[in-house]
């Protein structure tokens, strides 16, 4: 790995893979200004991606000892959720030789050698300068976009930060995007090479074949440690716009799911999006003097209210969602697929709102594909939210009752209102209330 390379708005990253050179660069709206160190960590962060499978990470640069050990901590999580969630569900990715027959959690905790040399801490502190300022990390979804209307309501000076990946991922940020841009000034992008630089590292890992990269699927074969990336190359804009608080769109998950399988302790591959990871930045920002605050505004409400209070009380905001894995164009119009598993939960939440799906540009045959086959399709959403929507659709023919996926959750591991910041938090707690049927804490494995 070398020493990354910062002129006026692009960053340059160049690697050594296997003895071919593999470059990453991003891409800002105007010239940028970034420490070194966070450069260099910037570089090493999409490497985590591919913690199982690298035997030595070797660089030109050293990193401070913080950097070292938030690395570490990160690739041997990352193995975790590779190893169960890839490598053993998702055997159609790999060749069957590399498919563990005896799973073991010491075998799942890979960290591979990382041979970097270590340095002192050298950025300067950052303190935001404006109080009320704070960064949502945008995609066009419905939790960024429900983030955005609730914090500008509560009164924050919301910065929506696209990250733009090309190709598909882009047609489903684009339609936020661009409304954004011609509305709110504070609207930023970046422009990144990420999708090839995965692209050309799958090619590298030998455990995969060649379906693996080569068949569509609505879920990476590998790379698993996503909004990282979004949030390190962002680090310009924070620092430039006196940004602390930085939103991410993640809803609540219920942490009665997450059981060991195998033996081995994990987050169903979506680690990055969970209390934890959150909890996890904020340690590390603070031990490098970055006054940067990570948190969710919808973390305690299941993605069924949400697109509940996202079309009652911002119906101009609900119009721009486009919650889908392979978004194309029609006419003119970024239309979803209607038929990955992003739009299967999404068809479901309207359909149980009563909500016209018509109204994101669902084609008419999706939709009637949908009614007519949805009590059939496999669901990635917690087993409650999706009997109690189910539920709510089919007017309780199929599906079952759960009164708390219609409430606000707390629990302090994995859904706790205090990570909010207190400055918002009473207003962004208002709004839900008026879309949710009280509170819900979880005793004896029961949400009361």
């Amino acid at each position: 790995m070398f020493e990354p390379e910062l002129r006026n708005g692009l960053i340059s990253l160049k690697y050594l893979v296997d003895r071919e050179e593999v470059s990453l660069s991003f891409s800002y709206d105007f010239p940028i200004t970034m420490e070194r160190q966070d450069l260099r960590m910037l570089s090493l962060i999409p490497l985590v991606n591919y913690s199982l499978f690298t035997e030595v990470i070797e660089a030109d640069f050293p990193i401070s000892q913080k950097d070292y050990d938030f690395i570490s901590k990160m690739m041997v999580i990352n193995s975790r959720e590779i190893y169960v969630n890839k490598l053993l569900k998702r055997k159609e990715f790999y060749r069957e030789e590399f498919v563990p027959s005896s799973p073991s959690t010491e075998e799942a905790s890979y960290l591979p050698r990382i041979e970097i040399d270590k340095e002192q801490n050298l950025r300067a502190p950052f303190n935001e300068n404006e109080k009320d300022s704070v960064a949502i990390m945008s995609s066009g979804g419905k939790d960024s976009l429900l983030s955005f209307g609730i914090m500008r309501e509560a009164g924050a000076n919301v910065y929506p930060i696209f990250v733009n990946e090309s190709g598909g991922h882009w047609k489903t940020a684009s339609v936020a995007y661009d409304y954004f841009k011609t509305r709110y000034q504070n609207t930023l992008k970046i422009w990144t090479t990420i999708d090839r630089f995965y692209r050309k590292m799958n090619s590298k890992v030998r455990a995969l074949n060649e379906r693996a990269l080569t068949m569509w699927s609505d879920t990476y074969p590998v790379q698993l440690f996503i909004f990282p990336v979004y949030i390190f190359s962002s680090i310009p804009y924070f620092k430039k716009f006196g940004i602390s608080g930085v939103l991410k769109g993640d809803e609540f998950d219920d942490p009665r799911s997450f059981k060991p399988e195998y033996g081995i302790n994990h987050y169903y591959a979506i680690y990055d999006q969970t209390q934890h990871f959150d909890e996890a930045m904020n340690d590390y920002f603070r031990n490098i003097g970055y006054h940067i605050r990570l948190y969710s505004a919808v973390r305690n409400i299941t993605g069924l209210v949400e697109e509940k209070i996202l079309f009652s009380r911002y119906p101009e905001l609900a119009r721009l969602q486009r919650s889908c894995h392979s978004c194309h164009e029609e006419n003119g119009q970024i239309v979803p697929c209607g038929r990955c598993t992003k739009c299967d939960g999404i068809l479901l939440f309207l359909c149980a709102n009563s909500i016209d799906p018509r109204t994101i540009n669902y084609r008419e045959q999706d939709i009637q594909d949908f009614l007519r086959t949805y009590t059939e399709r496999l669901f990635r959403l917690d087993e409650d939210e999706k009997e109690h929507a189910t539920f709510l659709m089919s007017g309780g023919k199929h599906g079952k009752y759960h009164e708390h996926v219609e409430k606000i959750h707390e629990d302090p591991e994995f859904a706790n209102s205090e990570m909010i910041d207190e400055r918002w938090r009473g207003k962004i707690m208002e709004i839900l209330k008026e879309y949710t049927k009280g509170r819900t804490h979880l005793q004896n494995g029961e949400w009361t």
